[in-house]
């Protein structure tokens, strides 16, 4: 595919507030092999802060419900104009923000311009390269990938601003764009449409820059890529992805977002009913699916994606003999395929914060006056609920749904009961917390760290300038998104009218977090140089994870028990629920192996349950 010079596919214009185009300045021009010839910018922040950056560049073309197309590269005659990003992938526009997103947004909205008059395509395969305008070293600039978040069903490469990234810490910095929503992933649950799109375009952008990322100083030998929420995922999902993105990487970051999650991915049945409540707005045919692709693929793309409901959110499924012309790139449930070894054994930093979804479960009053023992008792529940999704069919757990519930809320119960609003409250966020962040990335460090050097950390430092701090009440710790603040340097940025308001313990923390990971990008270990601060490696028999808080100090003081229910227990209570309705076990067999007036151990079929009897009431033990 060739496109002439004029054609300008990129017409959004960077918005990043404090970024200036240095007029007069065009950066060298760059050959791209089988495509052409770019003409990046140069970019100041401040008076003396300028890096060199590409925008915009087609790294693989797109056909919708098909893998993206690599072999053969969109090219161009003349020079090509890279100072504008490219369109965003098509998202529902519809779609309610998450409360931790729309917080954070707030506080980005303080420092830059932001252009609502957004150009969406299908045509969106772009990445954008920032790179520091200093002599590079001889074997070129530490590269980091960025993989957005969005829950796969929006967000943009364009979303954050790496210039401080790249300009203090002498890092290239790659921002990518991949399909969303229902043009990355859909899914017939056959060969006519095997889903994953936007993961195989992820792997066709790595590949395309370790083919040419040095070409723009960058060292194709030391490549990490990072993502935060559904971009970790990805990450984690690219480390057991088989020939997809095998050498294109060569360490990985994951920050709030783990693919052992049981959440992250599906089976490919489970979109089934997704399918029919789309279909009969456009009249198309259910069966055969082959007919159902072709009416959907006749569609026009704003047509589709606004004509869907928001709720629908397309994600990663098991995609193992969907597809007959390439390897699947989800063979199985990953924690199975990372389990097995499956695994690319390259170092991991890996962490989250210490209240992830606080903004999203305690809402409204919650917020102020804490919460009840009933809100609290359904909150578990419907958590439970929504988590079990994954499975092929809810119908699976029969009558046996109860035991699973229990389990939960044996844990997660507090005992003695107690009535204070507040404390349910902090004990709500600590479930969230754990079982969809703490539990999954320990799960993985465990394995990762068998093969090579892995870090974890908890993010707890709070903003403390008020533009981001105002935000937040007074009891809530570090949400999710807010350790982005400090990752991209964002206390560095100015306001609107160019000045910057953040206080100077920001920028400390913010510069220490940037060096944090900018030294693993380049040498593995995060306090190799330029920090004063001890962070030891993580693994299986020294389970130390480093708090990121004023002290920055590590610690063993996590919740254990509640790792070890979410990544041990908790599968196999509903394995074994499962196994009841299949018939491999005949009833719930309650066997009382000892007692007597201290003690008893209760065996719920092959699991067992120590309780200790204190005052004719039972209080589970492990």
């Amino acid at each position: 595919m060739t496109f002439p010079v004029t054609t300008q596919y990129n017409a959004r214009f960077l918005t990043f507030q404090l970024v200036e185009i240095v007029n007069g300045r065009d950066a060298p021009p760059v050959v791209l092999p089988n495509q052409g010839t770019i003409m990046g910018i140069y970019m100041k922040m401040y008076r003396t802060q300028i890096i060199k950056a590409y925008l915009g560049i087609p790294y693989a073309i797109s056909e919708r419900f098909q893998p993206p197309v690599v072999d053969v590269l969109p090219s161009w005659t003349g020079i090509r104009n890279a100072s504008k990003f490219g369109p965003d992938c098509w998202q529902n526009s519809k779609r309610p923000l998450k409360k931790h997103t729309e917080f954070f947004q707030k506080v980005l909205t303080t420092n830059r311009i932001v252009n609502d008059d957004k150009i969406y395509d299908e045509n969106c395969l772009y990445l954008n390269i920032f790179i520091p305008d200093v002599e590079p070293p001889m074997e070129g600039f530490a590269v980091i990938v960025w993989l957005h978040s969005g829950d796969f069903s929006s967000g943009s490469a364009a979303d954050l601003d790496p210039f401080q990234l790249v300009f203090k810490q002498k890092v290239v910095v790659v921002t990518v764009a991949y399909r969303l929503s229902i043009f990355g992933f859909f899914t017939t649950g056959d060969g006519e449409a095997a889903g994953n799109y936007g993961l195989m375009d992820q792997a066709a952008a790595l590949l395309w820059i370790k083919k040419n990322i040095k070409l723009f100083n960058g060292n194709e030998n030391s490549i990490t890529l990072m993502g935060h929420g559904s971009g970790s995922i990805s990450v984690g999902l690219h480390l057991t992805s088989g020939d997809w993105s095998a050498g294109t990487f060569h360490r990985a970051i994951m920050m709030s977002g783990s693919s052992l999650f049981d959440g992250a991915v599906y089976p490919p049945n489970f979109y089934v009913s997704s399918i029919d409540t789309i279909i009969y707005p456009f009249g198309c045919v259910r069966r055969p699916t082959s007919k159902l692709i072709e009416c959907l693929r006749r569609l026009d793309a704003k047509l589709l994606i606004e004509n869907i409901p928001y709720y629908l959110e397309w994600g990663p499924v098991i995609d193992d003999g969907l597809n007959n012309a390439s390897s699947p790139f989800i063979p199985d449930y990953p924690r199975v395929l990372v389990e097995r070894g499956m695994v690319r054994e390259i170092p991991l930093l890996i962490g989250y914060t210490n209240m992830e979804d606080v903004l999203d479960i305690i809402v409204g009053d919650m917020m102020e006056t804490g919460i009840t023992q009933e809100i609290y008792d359904t909150m578990l529940n419907d958590a439970v609920l929504n988590d079990l999704g994954h499975l092929e069919s809810n119908e699976s757990l029969c009558g046996n749904l109860q035991i699973v519930l229990d389990a939960v809320k044996y844990s997660y119960m507090p005992y003695p009961p107690i009535k204070n609003g507040e404390k349910l409250r902090r004990m709500l966020v600590s479930f969230y917390t754990d079982r969809k962040y703490v539990a999954p990335s320990i799960l993985l460090a465990n394995q990762m760290s068998k093969f090579n050097m892995t870090y974890v950390y908890r993010f707890d430092i709070r903003p403390e300038t008020e533009v981001a701090k105002k935000e937040l009440s007074d009891w809530v710790g570090v949400p999710h998104n807010f350790d982005l603040l400090f990752v991209w340097g964002v206390p560095f940025w100015s306001d609107k009218d160019g000045y910057n308001k953040w206080n100077i313990t920001d920028k400390r923390n913010s510069d220490l977090v940037m060096t944090l990971w900018a030294n693993f990008a380049k040498f593995s270990d995060p306090t190799k140089v330029g920090v004063y601060i001890k962070w030891d490696k993580y693994t299986f028999d020294e389970q130390k994870i480093l708090v990121i808080d004023r002290a920055f100090n590590m610690t063993d003081d996590m919740n254990f028990r509640g790792i070890q229910f979410w990544n041990d227990y908790y599968p196999r209570v509903v394995q074994h629920a499962i196994n009841c309705c299949n018939g491999s076990s005949n009833a719930i067999d309650l066997i009382l192996l000892s007692r007597n007036e201290n003690y008893c151990i209760i065996t719920l079929g092959y699991l067992a349950i120590t309780t200790i009897l204190i005052n004719d009431r039972l209080r589970i033990l492990s």
